[in-house]
């Protein structure tokens, strides 16, 4: 009973992103929720015995890897080497073709009997373990670094938590493969769709916000009360993220002429389009986003480079961008509480204990 019923909670959760503006990471959320319908489903008619369903359902553990890390990917805008996404999808690969090979060559029907240990067995269990694992580790990477980039906010979080459920869920329903029980397996998938669901429908709400949103534009209004339209697509909007994100990878933010003006001209789009997605994403201004990213990279050297330890308040901010020490030193105030000098004696004293 729970299969099915994890299986239209799926369903459902499928019809609502269908009914909203979607982006990429959308689609690619809607394919994930399409799949974990089948496979809860043809694991329920499994019982029928019947041989085709039996052999439609092989391949679909592999899936859940890939997408929930394309998944993540797409939701947090940035990129990724080709070879991973390559390792994540060789194991579903491999299936596939020893699959083709065990129905042209061999008694397929003998071979998926669970009752029976045979090599494809072992390869099989093997492979779905690969897959499963090393997506929930590449994924979680892509979370933690993504996090490292920024400092937090509300939005930021509650994207992030998301996220992680996803991840973790996946992660747990992996770790009970591990007792080689199908059933019990399958059940924490469904546990894992209800989860899903709660989550997104309750605590978040993820799919709810998202049907909200079902327009194409969006206005422009700050934190100060002043409303000002901007004409700009979610997919535009992504755009701009994911292109700023990938600037921010490479650290050019420690470049002095990093400012909105060169950032708006780099991503070719304009100041205000730019300005408009840094304050609906970031819940911030561009310069107190920049002046955050720079004030972070300088405390996680203070932190970790007893060198950087021994520069003058003009050395460190040069080397993070700021064009004057009395600048960086306010801001670096307005975010510790203290002075770039009281903060380096501080973890001087910290790390000499």
């Amino acid at each position: 009973m729970i299969y099915i019923l994890g299986s239209f909670l799926s369903l459902f959760l499928l019809f609502i992103l269908w009914h909203k503006q979607k982006t990429k990471s959308d689609y690619i959320l809607i394919v994930w929720l399409l799949v974990l319908t089948i496979d809860l489903f043809l694991y329920y008619f499994k019982e029928h015995d019947n041989f085709f369903l039996n052999v439609l359902n092989v391949p679909f553990p592999f899936l859940h890897g890939p997408l929930l890390f394309l998944y993540t990917k797409n939701m947090l805008g940035i990129s990724s080497r080709k070879e991973v996404l390559i390792l994540l999808t060789a194991p579903l690969i491999i299936c596939l073709l020893g699959l083709g090979y065990l129905l042209v060559v061999e008694e397929l029907n003998e071979i998926l009997q669970f009752n029976k240990v045979t090599s494809w067995g072992v390869v099989y269990f093997l492979l779905v373990l690969l897959s499963g694992f090393s997506s929930v580790g590449f994924s979680l990477r892509l979370v933690n670094n993504y996090e490292s980039l920024q400092f937090s906010n509300n939005k930021q979080q509650s994207k992030l938590k998301w996220l992680r459920l996803l991840i973790f869920g996946i992660g747990i329903t992996w770790c009970t493969i591990l007792l080689n029980v199908t059933e019990i397996t399958v059940a924490f998938l469904a546990v894992f769709v209800m989860a899903l669901g709660y989550y997104g429908l309750v605590m978040t709400p993820y799919f709810l916000d998202a049907q909200r949103n079902n327009g194409n534009f969006s206005p422009r209004k700050y934190k100060s009360g002043k409303s000002e339209s901007v004409v700009i697509s979610q997919e535009n909007e992504n755009e701009i993220i994911q292109k700023l994100e990938q600037l921010i990878e490479k650290k050019q933010f420690l470049n002095p002429n990093f400012t909105q003006q060169f950032v708006a001209k780099k991503i070719k789009t304009n100041t205000a389009y730019l300005s408009y997605v840094v304050n609906k994403y970031f819940e911030q201004s561009f310069s107190s986003y920049l002046n955050d990213l720079r004030i972070k990279y300088i405390i996680d050297e203070i932190e970790t480079n007893p060198k950087f330890r021994e520069y003058t308040t003009q050395a460190i901010a040069e080397s993070a961008g700021f064009k004057n020490a009395d600048s960086f030193t306010i801001s670096f105030k307005k975010k510790t509480g203290l002075t770039p000098f009281q903060y380096i004696n501080k973890i001087k004293k910290r790390k000499e204990t």
